[in-house]
């Protein structure tokens, strides 16, 4: 009996018309805010972090040294999510797109908390929701949680990601328009897509855990986003055939049958 089930892909991001894919170089990263995320980092108080060291130096292992806990990680200079590139004299930068979501395409996913560069890691939580209720929050890691932990998540057919600062009850989503005050034109989230196979993709998620109004005038710009770095990929359930498939089967397994039958008489 042959059993043919469809490759397994990362769910699929919903965002902005003129939204997708951006290509950058390693020789981007100049911490000058092009793209959105290229910022100087403002975790320099750790002695374990560098000022250069925002998500794009530990994605690419530009940082000194590479952290243990993407000593397995991506090496290259995967696309991120955002707006197109503007090319004029004032802006060259990729900017973020405000308010995108996921679309589930599996059963479950995984969850992987890579790296955590903030001084608030034991304060940050970080989950996912669903769009069309997003008060209820469903959490995947939080500030107990360190580098390397894994998870397994189940969520809606539609859904986005948060993350909350229990310190002070703040809540930041995927789609910035549900963020408090005037937080809502800063997007606390970057994704980059890394494709490991033709038929396999996960996705690597920064997040920058400050408001707009903390980073106001601050070199940091909209933020380092390597607060908390997650891995997310595609869990592996127990599959389920497809009803067709199960036909099949069936009338495979019913022929075999009445040919034995046959042969016996």
């Amino acid at each position: 009996m042959l059993f043919l089930v469809p490759p397994d892909r990362a769910d699929t991001i919903s965002g902005s018309a003129t939204a997708g894919w951006q290509d950058w170089t390693v020789q981007n990263l100049k911490n000058n805010g092009k793209p959105f995320w290229d910022n100087k980092s403002l975790d320099s108080k750790n002695k374990k972090v560098d000022k250069k060291s925002n998500v794009g130096f530990y994605l690419t292992d530009e940082t000194i040294p590479p952290t243990t806990a993407l000593d397995d990680g991506p090496d290259d200079s995967l696309p991120y999510w955002g707006k197109p590139l503007k090319k004029s004299k004032k802006k060259t930068g990729g900017n973020a797109d405000l308010n995108f979501y996921f679309d589930r395409t599996e059963l479950a996913d995984s969850a992987v908390l890579q790296l955590e560069a903030s001084p608030n890691a034991n304060i940050d939580e970080f989950g996912w929701y669903d769009i069309a209720d997003p008060s209820v929050l469903h959490p995947i890691f939080g500030g107990s949680d360190s580098p390397i932990t894994n998870a397994t998540f189940s969520p809606s057919l539609e859904y986005g990601f948060y993350l909350k600062r229990d310190n002070d009850n703040e809540t930041f989503y995927t789609q910035s328009e549900l963020n408090p005050y005037k937080d809502t034109l800063h997007q606390h989230f970057v994704v980059f897509e890394e494709s490991l196979t033709p038929s396999n993709d996960v996705y690597w998620i920064g997040i920058e855990d400050s408001t707009r109004l903390e980073l106001k005038g601050k070199e940091g710009g909209l933020g380092d986003y390597n607060d908390m770095l997650i891995e997310i990929g595609v869990s592996s359930p127990a599959i389920v055939p497809e009803p067709s498939t199960i036909m099949l089967v069936l009338t495979g397994t019913l022929l075999l049958v009445g040919i034995r039958y046959r042969n016996r008489r």
